[in-house]
């Protein structure tokens, strides 16, 4: 018996789908100004040795390092200026995080995720250059433009290239000061996350996918994906998305398998 389970259903690349519309013909939106986008880059060394969550553009950026050597996993928190970064380590909890004896400081190039960075620690300092855990191909530079009232109800996808709207994200109604961006399905392509106010509450952990197609060039909605309920946690070495500690989906030919 195998120890996946395949949830046939839940592709990745699907067809474009018709969602309702939540927006009233008579409500009047107006652009929200403070929705952050908590962008997760992905990023492995160059010699393949370490993996890196990073979290920047936002007040407190912060970095969870993996050395697929040693184990040992250390996460960092600090501050970034322009595309300057300086991040120290600090003990989160007793499972072998280590404390405040590790800095990770370098220059992130924000268009292409390339990360060169002076790693210290216990054994001296080391350069370590870092670049996508997943590589895409003609990988869009996008800005969002929020819409909304009580609520975000619209996102206007922007090509920077251009400053054109290449997308208008609308049928949803979702929290409106935070957005997740990240690479969902470990295509190499960003994926924007929603919390979803369609009838539940922001407690109850349910999330709105807008997964990339670059066949297409455009987001679409799964919602298959919003059957789940949890924020995804990513594990990039493993290609793993984990919903807390007990479910744990695996990602394989544009599928989601469960393992547990």
């Amino acid at each position: 018996m195998k120890a996946h389970v395949l949830l046939g259903a839940l592709a990745f690349t699907i067809p474009v789908v018709s969602i309702a519309q939540t927006t009233t013909p008579n409500e009047t939106l107006q652009p929200l100004k403070n929705v952050k986008v908590s962008m997760q880059r992905m990023l492995k060394s160059n010699d393949g040795r370490y993996f890196l969550d990073l979290y920047a553009g936002i007040p407190m950026p912060h970095a969870h390092l993996t050395d697929t050597q040693t184990k040992k996993k250390i996460d960092f928190k600090g501050m970034q200026k322009g595309q300057q970064l300086t991040l120290r380590s600090y003990a989160v909890n007793d499972k072998g995080v280590a404390s405040s004896d590790y800095a990770l400081d370098g220059r992130l190039n924000i268009i292409s995720s390339q990360f060169d960075a002076q790693f210290s620690g216990q054994s001296g300092k080391q350069n370590i250059q870092f670049g996508p855990a997943f590589k895409a191909v003609d990988k869009p530079a996008l800005q969002f433009n929020f819409f909304g009232n009580k609520n975000l109800k619209r996102v206007d996808v922007i090509n920077k290239a251009n400053g054109k709207v290449m997308q208008t994200l609308t049928g949803f109604t979702a929290f409106p000061n935070t957005i997740g961006y990240l690479d969902i399905n470990f295509d190499g392509y960003y994926d924007v996350v929603l919390s979803n106010l369609d009838g539940y509450k922001v407690e109850d952990k349910r999330f709105i996918y807008w997964v990339y197609n670059p066949k297409t060039r455009q987001f679409q909605r799964s919602p298959q994906m919003e059957k789940i309920i949890g924020f995804p946690k990513l594990d990039a070495q493993k290609k793993q998305i984990h919903y807390g500690e007990k479910v744990v989906y695996q990602v394989k030919d544009g599928l989601l398998n469960l393992v547990r």
